[in-house]
C-alpha cells in the first residue's frame, strides 16, 4: 500500500500510522466526505515466514485470513461509541483490509506513562467506559481477549474513550469456529487471566473482567499489580499468587472500589464479579459530578470533562441507536433474561444514562421491562429500579408521558411500604414527577411533589446520595424559574447532609 493509492474509489491513503506483526494501520481521506479515516491491512506473510512448510504456510495464511475476516464481522455487529465503527472491508492486491472510525487521540499506555499517580476522577471515568464498552460487547457474544493500556485511546476532541482491536477476539457461541493462536497464548503479557495463561480454549468474558481489574489496578495505584522479579516471573505470579491491596499502595482509594479490584483479579472466573453490571454498579458512584473541577494538573486528553461539565463534549454518535442482533443470526434480545443478567441490565442501562444519556442499553432493559413487571411483579425491587431507568431514559427524551406513567406506577405499588431502600425508590419516583410536571409548565405542581420528596428525604435516616442530589438538581431548576424562595431552606438543609 502507498500514499496516493485510492481504495475502492472511496479511501486514498494519507500516510502509514502504525505496524504491527499482523499488518500495518495507514490513514486515509474518505474521498466524498473529506473524513479522516484509518485502514488496517493485513500483512498475509506476517504469520508464514520462518521454517514452515509449504503445507504450514498455506494452512497459517487460511486461518490469518478468516481471523481477520472474522474481527471485521465482529466490528459490523458492534455499535457502542467507545468501539471505533467498522465503515468499509474490502481488499488490496488479494490483502484483506478494515476503514474504521480514525480516533484522534492518546492511548491510555501514554498517559500512564506520563501520570503517575493518575488523577482518581479520570481513573474511574476511563474505567466506567471501558466496562460499558465491554458489556455491549459481552451481550453480543463477543469476549476482546486483549484489553491492555495500549488496546485504549482517549480521543483529543472530547476525552472520550475508545477499546480497539478486535483482532482476537473469541466468540462465546459455542458454535462458532475457533482458530488456533499461530504459536502464542492470545492476549497480552500481564493483562491476561489465569484460564488464559493455561491456554484454556472454554474461555468466558470473565476473561475481560480479569484484565479489566488489571487494567484498573494500574489507573488508581500507577504499579501494575504483578511485574517480573529475580525469583519469579509474572505469569507465575497472575497464576498462583494474591495481588496486592490497592489501598496499601494508594491509601486514599475508597474501601469498595478496592474490594473491586480484588475480586476482578480473583484466580478463577467464579471468584470474579458475575457481569459488568456489577463492576459498573461500583464505579459509578465514583464519577465525577457536574461542578466538580477537573484534574490537577490538568490532564489532556481529559476523560473527566463529559462529567464535570454541563452540556459538555458528548462522542459524536453518542446516541445511536440500532437494533442488535446476534453475530450468529439470532436474536439475544428475545431470550429472558434471569435476575443476575437483569440486574446486570439495569446497572448498564443507567451506567449509560449517567455517562451519555439514554440509547442502546436503555432500549435493551425497555423491551424486556413489561415482562419482568408480569413474572415477579410490580414489588419486586429489581424491578423498580429498572422501570426508574426507563423512565429517566424517556423524560431525557421528551417522552414525559410515559416517563410519568412509570413513576406513578411505582408511587403505586410502593407508597406505603416502610422499608427504608423501598422508601427512597419511591421518593425518587415523586422526585422524577416533579421533573416531568416542570418543562410542562405546571410549576406548581412541581414545586409540590418536589417539597413533598424533599421533605421526606430529609427524614430518611441515611438518604442515598443519588437520591439527595436528584432532590437538588430539581431545587436548582425550581430556583430557576422562580421559585427561589420556596425551594431554599429545603435545599439548604440537603446540602447540609
Amino acid at each position: 500500500m502507498e500514499t496516493g493509492e485510492v481504495l475502492d474509489g472511496r479511501f486514498r491513503i494519507e500516510e502509514a500510522f502504525d505496524q504491527g506483526g499482523m499488518g500495518s494501520i495507514w490513514t486515509a481521506t474518505e474521498t466524498a466526505t473529506g473524513r479522516l479515516v484509518a485502514v488496517k491491512v493485513l500483512r498475509l506473510d506476517s504469520y508464514t515466514q520462518g521454517r514452515f512448510s509449504p503445507a504450514e504456510r498455506v494452512r497459517r495464511r487460511v486461518e490469518l485470513m478468516k481471523r481477520f475476516e472474522r474481527e471485521g464481522a465482529i466490528l459490523e455487529e458492534l455499535d457502542h461509541p467507545a468501539i471505533p465503527r467498522l465503515l468499509h472491508r474490502g481488499y488490496h492486491h488479494e490483502e484483506p483490509y478494515l476503514v474504521m472510525e480514525y480516533v484522534d487521540g492518546v492511548s491510555l499506555r501514554e498517559l500512564l506513562d506520563l501520570r503517575r499517580p493518575f488523577p482518581f476522577g479520570a481513573a474511574v471515568a476511563i474505567a466506567v467506559q471501558i466496562a460499558d464498552a465491554l458489556g455491549h460487547a459481552h451481550t453480543n457474544g463477543v469476549v476482546h481477549r486483549d484489553l491492555k493500556p495500549g488496546n485504549v485511546v482517549i480521543a483529543a476532541a472530547d476525552g472520550a474513550v475508545k477499546l480497539l482491536d478486535f483482532g482476537i477476539a473469541h466468540l462465546t457461541d459455542p458454535d462458532a469456529t475457533r482458530y488456533t493462536a499461530l504459536g502464542a497464548t492470545p492476549g497480552s503479557a500481564g493483562y491476561m487471566a489465569p484460564e488464559q495463561l493455561r491456554g484454556r480454549q472454554d474461555i468466558s468474558a470473565a476473561v475481560d473482567l480479569y484484565a479489566l481489574g488489571s487494567v484498573l489496578f494500574e489507573l488508581l495505584t500507577g504499579e501494575k499489580p504483578f511485574e517480573d522479579r529475580p525469583d519469579r516471573n509474572k505469569d507465575a505470579q497472575h497464576l498462583e499468587d494474591p495481588p496486592p491491596r490497592v489501598r496499601d499502595i494508594n491509601v486514599g482509594i475508597p474501601e469498595d472500589l478496592d474490594e473491586l479490584v480484588w475480586d476482578l483479579l480473583g484466580k478463577t472466573p467464579a471468584d470474579r464479579p458475575a457481569g459488568v453490571g456489577e463492576v459498573l454498579a461500583a464505579l459509578v458512584g465514583h464519577l465525577p459530578a457536574p461542578g466538580d473541577p477537573g484534574p490537577d494538573p490538568e490532564l489532556h486528553p481529559d476523560p473527566t470533562a463529559r462529567y464535570r461539565l454541563r452540556g459538555g463534549p458528548i462522542a459524536e454518535d453518542a446516541g445511536r441507536v440500532r437494533p442488535r442482533s446476534s453475530l450468529r443470526g439470532r436474536s439475544r434480545r428475545a431470550s429472558w433474561p434471569g435476575r443476575g443478567e437483569f440486574a446486570d441490565r439495569i446497572a448498564l442501562a443507567r451506567a449509560e444514562l449517567d455517562s451519555r444519556g439514554p440509547a442502546a442499553e436503555c432500549e435493551q432493559l425497555a423491551s424486556v421491562l413489561a415482562r419482568a413487571v408480569s413474572a415477579w411483579g410490580p414489588g419486586e425491587p429489581a424491578v423498580v429500579d429498572a422501570q426508574l431507568v426507563c423512565a429517566d431514559a424517556a423524560r431525557l427524551d421528551g417522552d414525559t408521558g410515559r416517563a410519568r406513567r412509570l413513576y406513578e406506577e411505582v408511587v403505586a405499588a410502593l407508597g406505603g411500604s416502610a422499608d427504608p431502600r423501598l422508601a427512597a425508590l419511591v421518593l425518587e419516583a415523586r422526585i422524577g414527577l416533579a421533573e416531568c410536571k416542570a418543562p410542562e409548565g405546571d410549576l406548581r405542581g412541581a414545586l409540590a411533589d418536589w417539597h413533598e420528596a424533599a421533605s421526606e428525604t430529609l427524614r430518611l435516616a441515611s438518604p442515598p446520595a443519588r437520591l439527595v442530589a436528584r432532590c437538588r438538581e430539581v431545587a436548582l431548576e425550581l430556583g430557576e424559574r422562580g421559585f427561589g424562595a420556596e425551594v431554599s431552606s429545603l435545599d439548604g438543609r440537603l446540602a447540609a447532609l
